[in-house]
């Protein structure tokens, strides 16, 4: 008995569970783009031009835009995403919520963030922030 529990724990850790059950993969993130919806609890709005994103190619490349374009490595384990290099593009962008933004997108992938995906939602939580991603079906990425 006590041999299948400690199984199915090591099982669960393997997998990339957190500790409140939520198992996620990185076939689960591949092959979408989500979009920004909201920042610490307050609704992003459309910007005309850029369209806030993420997402996850093969190997967990973590890619996406938020006012520059950003790009690095990831790693999930036990429902965890770090992006230890996060590397972006360095233009000037005129929409300062987008620039603070995407600071703390950057604090908050190179720190690590527990990552949810519940109902097309992704939830990133970590450096004391919330973002919150809607799966776009068709979206085009800039």
């Amino acid at each position: 008995m006590k041999k299948s529990i400690l199984l199915m724990l090591a099982t669960l850790v393997a997998s990339g569970c957190s500790s409140d059950g939520n198992c996620l993969n990185e076939q689960q993130l591949l092959n979408q783009y989500f979009v920004l919806s909201a920042v610490d609890g307050n609704p992003v709005e459309q910007r005309a031009g850029i369209r806030p994103g993420i997402s996850f190619a093969p190997g967990l490349r973590v890619s996406g835009v938020m006012c520059n374009r950003f790009f690095g490595q990831g790693q999930l384990e036990q429902g965890r995403l770090t992006v230890p290099q996060l590397a972006t593009t360095r233009m000037r962008c005129h929409d300062g919520e987008l620039n603070q933004w995407e600071q703390l997108l950057g604090q908050v992938l190179t720190a690590g963030a527990s990552v949810t995906l519940q109902q097309q939602t992704l939830t990133l939580n970590g450096a004391g922030h919330t973002l919150v991603y809607r799966v776009e079906q068709n979206a085009e990425k800039n």
